[in-house]
């Protein structure tokens, strides 16, 4: 049974962990080839929106 269980855990984890490295491929390939005006402006939107500072 706990076997079974850890296995199950194990397999689902890796596959989420493997999720969220495509996820951030994909977000880093947007990044990439945003353009240096676009960048600056999302940037700046970003901290708008969370109340953060620059």
């Amino acid at each position: 049974m706990y076997q079974e269980m850890y296995l199950i855990l194990f397999n689902r984890i890796t596959n989420i962990i493997e999720e969220l490295e495509e996820i951030q491929r994909e977000s880093e390939a947007l990044y990439i080839n945003a353009s240096e005006g676009e960048r600056i402006k999302n940037k700046a939107e970003a901290y708008k929106e969370t109340g953060l500072r620059q």
